[in-house]
């Protein structure tokens, strides 16, 4: 599979040994135990390809995208048609030049400015466009969903604190939107910024109104949370306080308790989309929106359907071998944006003294793409 500039920019392998423990199975809603001896390896590892079926258009097609161009200049679909077709073409020449056409015909258009700067990062120039990337909010500076695109490009290329203060301005001109403060929770929470994260998660597990499709994650993210308190706390030899924030992690009443061998999250970023996780188990089982339990116990949760994610897959006791994680684009709805931009977390030994997380961003352009991101291995016998 070709590999792009920009795919080669976000290559990622993260390759983690651990062990889970011989009992770490927990009853959903129990409170987390001691953290134990563990035995058994696994590795997570980055999936760097792109869609599998993105190919490059003929030469009749790009004649016929441009030809569309000049015959309607506002029609969106086909300028976006055109960028894409020249990128997978790799003319960057000609894909810079239709960007910058486009751009200035539309420069209030979310997709326009980030088509230009995803050809000046294609083109391997990325101070421009990093440039390109934040006169977005410059442009629409009270637009929550302008400022929520910007933090999910900073968050891509590693920038957190960045991608934070864009996902705060968001949520202060949206503050009852629960999945932007999930978002900046979930950010704060990455940035070590446990407090804050904690605070933000509680809230939008104690506010009225807010659907399971959005409470459940963050149940999820603020037993992460506490989780990390716990350990601490154990670690310091602080038993009493350890044990009261294992009573609040079993408060919660997790579906899928509170420690697994493997936890995947899948997020993106454009809203009225429907982004689908699924995740292939050793034996060759697809656990999927349609196919919700695995034979092995792995079980995905919250299919989302409008938007921003978050789903997420849980396999309590691994089997041995490897779970290939994979995110496919299932229908663009309505958006404004024809493609999908977002990460998979993969959270290994949750809930355990060696929890780890790797996060890996993806891109999709159309309905109906898929792309692997990630082999998670499991060792053998424990």
């Amino acid at each position: 599979m070709r590999i792009t500039s920009y795919a080669r920019l976000l290559a990622l392998t993260c390759v983690v040994t651990l062990y889970a423990s011989p009992s770490d199975a927990l009853p959903p809603g129990s409170a987390p135990t001691t953290p134990t001896t563990l035995t058994r390896s696994i590795t997570v590892s980055r999936v760097d390809e792109e869609p599998r079926d993105r190919r490059a258009p003929s030469a009749k097609e790009l004649a016929d995208l441009r030809r569309a161009v000049h015959d309607e200049p506002g029609k969106r679909e086909a300028r976006v048609a055109l960028v894409r077709g020249l990128l997978a073409s790799r003319d960057l020449d000609g894909a810079l030049e239709a960007a910058k056409d486009w751009r200035a015909k539309d420069a209030y258009n979310l997709v326009a400015v980030r088509s230009l700067g995803d050809v000046l990062m294609e083109r391997g120039d990325k101070e421009a466009a990093a440039r390109v990337y934040s006169s977005i909010v410059e442009l629409l500076p009270r637009d929550p969903d302008a400022q929520r695109a910007v933090a999910t490009l900073f968050k891509q290329r590693g920038d957190l604190a960045a991608a934070r203060a864009r996902l705060d301005a968001a949520s202060q001109s949206r503050p009852d939107d629960a999945r932007l403060l999930f978002e900046l929770a979930d950010v704060e929470l990455r940035m070590g910024e446990g407090d804050k994260a904690t605070e933000r998660f509680a809230k939008i597990v104690a506010t009225d109104g807010v659907s399971d499709q959005i409470r459940h994650p963050a149940k999820q993210r603020l037993a992460l949370a506490l989780g990390e308190r716990r350990r601490a706390a154990l670690a310091a030899g602080h038993t009493d306080a350890g044990a009261a924030l294992a009573k609040q992690i079993g408060d919660l009443h997790l579906k899928g308790g509170v420690e697994n061998d493997i936890h995947v999250y899948l997020t993106w970023d454009t809203d009225r989309t429907d982004v689908d996780l699924w995740v292939t188990t050793p034996s060759g089982e697809k656990v999927f929106y349609s196919h919700r339990e695995g034979r092995g116990g792995e079980e995905l949760f919250d299919d989302i359907t409008n938007g921003y994610g978050p789903e997420s897959f849980t396999a309590k006791k691994a089997a041995p071998g490897d779970y290939v994680v994979e995110v496919n684009y299932f229908s663009a709805h309505r958006s404004a944006f024809p493609e999908a931009r977002g990460e998979v977390v993969v959270v290994t030994h949750e809930g355990r003294a060696n929890e780890k997380r790797t996060v890996l961003p993806y891109r999709l352009f159309a309905e109906k793409q898929t792309v692997r991101v990630a082999k998670v291995h499991v060792g053998g016998a424990r």
